[in-house]
């Protein structure tokens, strides 16, 4: 059987390929890449999906290998600073963590072979398949490859620079598979995405690469690698992103701040709109609630809230009450800080009761909510539904302006709601003549729907 070494005179004939490095000797992935280049590869890796959305790894206190999904409020990028931070020996806690090949449009960056060796007499036929796996994606151009030791197996991971269908990767994965005569199942060798991933929500995570493997406590290593020429993009890319950034919030009076999640920009400053209609909106709400003296400020408060809940999100209703002291403070002796924790609280206060007034079956789909965007476009499509008794209109456009994005962003929401049950589409938008419609499906749906929305969930 060929090792990494023997496979190097193989290489050195294929023409047209990127930068590639054979090792004699596996290494950690620290002598690979800073961990300014882990971080930059893991968030090309999480294929723009929302940043709590990967796979916790750790080594509890008696050595068991665990596995979770991450919680709402944790970020991949953090993450994978201790996940690097572990490889190398430095952190307090030690951890791990995985991804999953797919997003909502199920696109990925990257694929993976994972050939198993749980059995020790299984070990050289799944390095050897693994070796001939990676010899084989050597061929493709525009692709880049890790191959390394698992601990308990090997993995072959492929990268793209930008996203591609998993369709194809499925169809690359298994014609590799074909080539080095495996069998595609548990035990022997599993594909990622899985050739079911298409109707999946989430799909199967693998760990990524380098990473503590938790059933060992050992580092996964490195074999041979294609990597370079992508992680010097990755930070080509980061670098004029930031000077973008940096551009647009100095010379741009419509400034801007990245929205990671949703991979957009929304508006901080409130001058600028995606619908013509917003600005309108805003100027009518503000003259609604005069503050006609002092001491009613308070009370004013309190209803200009009750309603902005109902039609924005939390950061443009902040921005329309500060807008709306402003206006009227000739009548008001709070200061402004005071007043915008008054906000806070009240906003809070009507969050906690709409919750409670939920259905079990709208409590279901909310809590498979992701990211604040998505829980408010929730609220907002829920009153847009009780205003009009039924089919809705909700353009892209308007969304992004109530709840801080932009319209692709306000668009991945929009499918977000539908793939959770909670919305449906009746109708398609016209250019120039309407946006399109949707139907809030509520806890009496037909039992067409409720068959739909199951199979959503079991898929």
């Amino acid at each position: 059987m060929k090792d990494c070494a023997d496979l190097a005179g193989e290489f050195a004939h294929v023409a047209s390929r990127p930068a590639k490095i054979i090792r004699e000797h596996p290494v950690r992935i620290d002598e690979l890449m800073t961990k300014a280049h882990f971080a930059s590869l893991i968030e090309h890796m999480l294929n723009a999906n929302p940043v709590s959305h990967f796979l916790v790894a750790w080594r509890d206190k008696d050595g068991v290998a665990r596995f979770a999904k991450a919680k709402p409020h944790k970020n991949a990028g953090v993450h994978a600073g201790w996940t690097y931070d572990t490889i190398v020996g430095k952190a307090k806690r030690e951890t791990s963590m995985g991804l999953y090949p797919k997003n909502t449009n199920n696109e990925s960056t990257w694929a993976a072979l994972d050939f198993d060796a749980h059995d020790e007499s299984q070990r050289d036929v799944a390095k050897e398949r693994a070796i001939r796996a990676f010899t084989s994606l050597l061929e493709y151009r525009d692709r880049y490859l890790l191959l390394t030791d698992s601990g308990r197996g090997y993995h072959v991971f492929i990268f793209a620079g930008q996203p591609r269908s998993i369709t194809e990767w499925i169809t690359l994965l298994k014609e590799t598979v074909a080539t080095v005569s495996t069998p595609i199942q548990d035990g022997v060798c599993e594909i990622f995405p899985g050739e079911n991933s298409y109707g999946q929500e989430v799909g199967r995570g693998i760990r990524v690469p380098g990473s503590i493997n938790p059933a060992t406590g050992e580092a996964e290593k490195i074999m041979a690698d294609t990597i370079q020429p992508l992680l010097d993009q990755l930070a080509k890319d980061e670098a004029a992103a930031k000077k973008a950034n940096r551009e647009r919030n100095s010379s741009s009076p419509r400034k801007l701040s990245l929205v990671k999640e949703t991979n957009s920009y929304y508006c901080t400053d409130g001058r600028g709109f995606f619908a013509a209609s917003t600005h309108r909106l805003i100027e009518q709400l503000v003259a609604k609630y005069p503050i006609p003296r002092t001491g009613t400020r308070n009370s004013v408060l309190a209803k200009l809230v009750g309603e902005l809940f109902h039609k924005f999100g939390h950061a443009v209703s902040e921005q329309i009450v500060s807008r709306h002291y402003q206006t009227h403070s000739g009548n008001v002796r709070t200061g402004l800080d005071e007043h915008l924790r008054e906000f806070r609280q009240a906003w809070k206060s009507f969050r906690k009761k709409e919750l409670t007034r939920l259905t079990q079956f709208e409590r279901e789909r909310f809590d498979k909510l992701q990211t604040e965007p998505q829980r408010e476009a929730f609220f907002l499509c829920r009153s847009f539904a009780k205003l009009t008794s039924g089919e809705f209109p909700l353009s892209q456009a308007s969304l992004a302006d109530r709840v801080g994005l932009t319209p692709p962003g306000a668009g991945y929401v929009i499918d977000r709601l539908i793939e959770v049950g909670a919305n449906k589409k009746t109708a398609e938008t016209r250019p120039h003549s309407r946006c399109a419609h949707y139907r809030w499906i509520r806890s009496d749906q037909t039992g067409v729907e409720r068959e739909a929305v199951n199979t959503r969930e079991q898929t």
